[in-house]
């Protein structure tokens, strides 16, 4: 009885020697630990009221927007606006698309301009260059510099003088001179 008594013992030493171990060990890695980096947003730094932005290609202008709200990030890099509106510009810095949205965020990166919120684009209707002429209407619609292409995506309706089309997603030149319409697309094509 006695043995069996000394090796309770001498387990119960071990736990409480191992356990000491592992604590004083465990204190020691959280104190060698740097303290974890705050994470924050990043805070708006400034707020404007009827703002302009306008980009140009040396003197020729490729768009031009306006909103009645804008709140820029800490450094400058975007905008979130609201009620929005402006124009997109051909290579000759002529009107060839308006549009309004509800919302919408500027992205100085990529010169990339995202509208939300029930987007309503309109050609200026210039059908010397091939341009359509027509209306786009979508929940989202994005332009990028570096394409030159305007995206619209969450159900489009494309309404022209020759008919309507609708799609998931609608791919197309500023001009409606190149259109392409994907997923669950439907096409009215009205008689002369």
């Amino acid at each position: 009885m006695s043995s069996y008594r000394n090796l309770v013992i001498v387990a119960l030493l071990l736990l409480l020697v191992g356990g000491g171990l592992a604590i004083w060990n465990a204190e020691r890695k959280v104190a060698d630990t740097p303290p974890p980096q705050e994470t924050t947003a990043e805070q708006p730094s400034m707020v404007g009221k009827n703002v302009s932005f306008t980009v140009t290609e040396g003197e020729t202008k490729k768009w031009k927007l306006d909103a009645a709200h804008a709140i820029y990030n800490e450094s400058h890099t975007q905008a979130d606006l609201t009620d929005v509106k402006g124009e997109f510009y051909n290579a000759k810095g002529e009107p060839v698309l308006s549009f309004t949205a509800p919302k919408g965020q500027y992205t100085n990166k990529n010169n990339a301009v995202t509208l939300s919120g029930g987007v309503l684009a309109k050609s200026v209707k210039d059908t010397s260059s091939g341009g359509k002429g027509g209306t786009m209407k979508a929940p989202q619609m994005v332009w990028s510099a570096k394409t030159d292409l305007v995206t619209a995506t969450g159900g489009t309706e494309l309404t022209f003088p020759e008919g309507k089309s609708t799609a998931q997603t609608c791919k197309f030149t500023l001009d409606f001179s190149n259109i392409e319409l994907e997923g669950n697309v439907s096409s009215t094509i009205m008689s002369p």
